[in-house]
């Protein structure tokens, strides 16, 4: 080669070199504060939170919401002092379990009007698509369902530990302090027997004015049932296990209570997989 440069290139010609290509797509932006809040998974509690607006998200919501304790408390206290001489502990209790059924229903007619509306009104399908698990959404809707029960139920003891020795036979005396866990234990569980019963039927009707329809129609023919043919709807009715509890069951034998246990706890697991499987859009 002697030094020269080799034939068709000149001495003088610079090194060329390739330039690197250029991305495919558009240089990365940074990320706007609305989409990390989109990407973010909602927090449970925020789930809660919305449920419970939704409880009170029209005027007629709120107007349940405010006349429901009002109706609660006054239904209980009448119902007590209405039956007149109470000589025995079952006679005592026997205004707070029979006020179970009634007292709350306002109250309830909210509950109603929340869950089966969901899917009247679509509402559900907001909620679903900021977060699509159904488990996360049937939990913050049970957090509600749990609250109105602890307040009706904490209502109607309150009532029971307060009206009661007002109204009890003065003779016999206030029976109830003796047994306070029993008091407590009774209308617990005849309340949340109660607000079963309102979950079941608004979970299987998902129209909220037909739910109340049926909710509403439902609980007095309960109330004929229990005092035309006690010893045949104790089998079915909600309230059993609390009935036989507070030693008011016609039949002497947990039998029924546990039977209707088995029916209403069917009917809210039936529910429940009813709308797990129900179709948003």
């Amino acid at each position: 080669m002697n030094g020269q440069a080799p034939h068709g290139m000149t001495a003088h010609m610079p090194p060329t070199y390739q330039q690197p290509m250029p991305p495919a797509g558009p240089p990365p932006t940074q990320q706007l504060p609305w989409q990390h809040r989109a990407e973010r998974r909602t927090s449970f509690l925020a789930q809660v939170r919305v449920e419970f607006r939704k409880l009170a998200g029209t005027i007629s919501d709120r107007i349940l919401l405010v006349i429901g304790p009002v109706v609660l408390i006054a239904s209980s206290i009448w119902v007590t002092f209405a039956m007149g001489r109470m000589y025995s502990a079952a006679d005592q209790i026997h205004p707070a379990v029979w006020s179970l059924r009634l007292a709350p229903i306002v109250l309830h007619a909210a509950l109603i009007k929340l869950i089966a509306g969901e899917w009247q009104h679509r509402s559900a399908q907001p909620t679903l698509l900021v977060q699509p698990s159904r488990a996360r959404y049937f939990l913050a809707q049970a957090t509600v369902v749990l609250t109105l029960w602890v307040f009706c139920a904490g209502a109607q003891i309150a009532v029971a530990f307060i009206v009661t020795p007002i109204a009890a036979d003065p003779t016999a005396g206030y029976l109830l302090d003796y047994r306070p866990g029993w008091v407590v234990g009774v209308i617990a569980l005849g309340s949340l027997s109660a607000i079963m019963t309102a979950l079941i039927v608004s979970m299987l009707v998902p129209n909220a004015a037909g739910a109340l329809a049926i909710y509403v129609g439902v609980m007095p023919i309960m109330m004929i049932l229990q005092g035309a043919a006690p010893e045949v709807f104790i089998w079915i009715d909600p309230l059993a296990p609390a009935l036989t509890l507070a030693t008011l069951s016609p039949i002497d034998s947990a039998a029924p209570a546990v039977a209707s246990g088995v029916l209403w706890v069917g009917l809210l697991a039936l529910s429940g997989l009813q709308v797990s499987r129900r179709e948003v859009a």
